[in-house]
């Protein structure tokens, strides 16, 4: 164990300093792990603003809310404050997944393209213990590396922040510094997620000689999945009936619900998509275009390979068609003073909240299509010393992106317009709402083609590698 234990940050190190394509991976692991890190300390930062805001409201935001008048009930003050804790805890539910999200890719990508090098291990006599243990502690290395480069990313992002007013307030340099116990959690749970993803992916392949030149296809997806979306479905429009009534019972459980009942929602799109993406693909596989009948068969062998590809994008797109759909003028939210700063904050959270989601679609679309270029490097080269154009290689990567990136905008965009339900009921939309989705959306589709493009050095890396395969 004390060699595991000392042999495991040395190969990290050293692979991310090699010149091969997966030393690329390794490296673009800890930049991945940097991003989530950031993006969810952020996202955590700016709920406990709001929740210290609500515990202890400032006289700088009474004042501005036009809350000092002694005409205003306490009453009125704590539900405007809770609202803000409401609507902040949403943002999150939308985004703290999928920016944990991209720590479990960063490591999964890592298993994947460390499975060859593990299995030669164990030709020398390492045991699968101590296999699963090396490469647990060698995706460790990747994460604290790069949760540390995110977590003095976060501290110096803090003053910036002072550029953004919520509340009628600037918020304050140190309003969205954690407590320590609660930073402390968050980097926990991005370092366990990171291992848990390590042992799930050494589960799906078996570390060993014969496991990793099986190569086995992964087994058809069942319809299961499509009943358990149809399932969350409804239990979200049973939540939707009695949301009303739960307000009126208590504020705080009917928006508990309500994002219980998103998470749910999401959890079922992912579920799904794979699902739909393998349905669609099958047909499209009869084609006399090589990059078409390719990019099909691919989507048909490996859904879930696709699905990640464009699962950021799906994000997006339901939360530019969540978020876009929801009432943020003050004709509709009232014209108190109250009212017209809620209707500037909700446009200003709209921005972040899409913001920080092309950030998670832009990472995760280039890690995902950096790990499809490198997983197939054997099959690329085959076809690369056979005759195939260069240029096809690129084609199929957009013609692989685009099917799935169809498929995944019609389903996020519905889903999104049922998680906007529940607030419709309440008023009307504004109206430029649509055009904020559209060029959201429009921005998602082109990040995605283009890093599609910039794996174009990663694809001749790959292709110009001159050596055996038994090497």
């Amino acid at each position: 164990m004390n060699q595991v234990l000392s042999l495991a940050p040395r190969l990290a190190l050293a692979r991310m300093r090699g010149a091969r394509a997966g030393a690329t991976l390794d490296v673009l692991a800890v930049i991945t792990f940097a991003v989530s890190s950031f993006l969810t300390l952020t996202v955590v930062g700016g709920t406990w603003m709001f929740i210290t805001r609500f515990r202890e409201t400032p006289q700088s935001v009474v004042t501005a809310m036009g809350f000092d008048s002694p005409d205003v009930p306490a009453a009125m003050v704590d539900g405007q404050m809770q609202m803000y804790v409401v609507l902040a805890a949403i943002a999150c539910a939308l985004l703290v997944l999928p920016v944990l999200g991209l720590g479990a890719a960063a490591s999964r990508l890592g298993a994947r393209g460390r499975s060859r090098r593990l299995a030669s291990l164990r030709l020398v006599g390492m045991t699968g213990g101590e296999i699963v243990t090396l490469s647990v502690l060698e995706t460790l290395v990747q994460a604290a590396l790069g949760t540390l480069a995110g977590g003095v990313l976060w501290l110096l992002s803090l003053p910036l922040w002072q550029a953004v007013s919520f509340q009628g307030v600037p918020i304050g340099a140190t309003e969205m510094l954690v407590p320590i116990w609660l930073g402390l959690a968050t980097v926990v749970v991005l370092i366990a997620l990171a291992a848990l993803s390590t042992v799930v992916g050494l589960q799906r392949v078996r570390i060993s000689p014969l496991g990793v030149a099986a190569q086995q296809v992964p087994p058809r997806l069942k319809m299961w999945r499509l009943v358990i979306m149809v399932a969350a479905v409804l239990a979200f429009g049973l939540v939707s009936q009695s949301f009303t009534d739960l307000i009126q019972i208590s504020e705080l459980i009917g928006y508990a619900f309500l994002v219980g009942m998103m998470l749910l929602v999401i959890g079922a799109l992912n579920l799904v998509g794979p699902w739909v993406l393998q349905l669609v693909a099958r047909p499209l596989a009869h084609t006399s275009s090589v990059p078409q009948l390719l990019a099909a068969r691919r989507i048909v062998d490996d859904p879930r390979a696709a699905w990640r590809n464009v699962s950021s994008v799906a994000l997006l797109g339901m939360i530019a068609t969540f978020t876009a759909l929801l009432p943020s003028d003050a004709d509709t939210l009232g014209s108190q003073p109250s009212d017209i700063i809620m209707a500037t904050d909700m446009r200003t959270g709209v921005v972040i909240t899409l913001a920080v989601g092309l950030v998670v679609a832009a990472t995760s679309t280039l890690v995902n299509q950096a790990s499809t270029v490198v997983d197939r490097a054997d099959e690329s080269v085959a076809m690369d010393r056979a005759g195939t154009p260069r240029t096809m290689f690129a084609a199929l990567r957009r013609h692989q992106v685009l099917v799935p990136l169809v498929v995944t905008l019609a389903i996020s965009i519905g889903v999104g317009l049922l998680l906007s339900v529940p607030f419709l009921a309440f008023a009307t939309p504004s109206t430029t709402g649509i055009l904020v989705m559209a060029a959201t959306v429009a921005l998602g589709l082109v990040l995605t083609l283009l890093a599609a493009e910039t794996c174009r050095p990663l694809q001749s890396t790959v292709l110009g590698d001159q050596r055996r395969r038994n090497d």
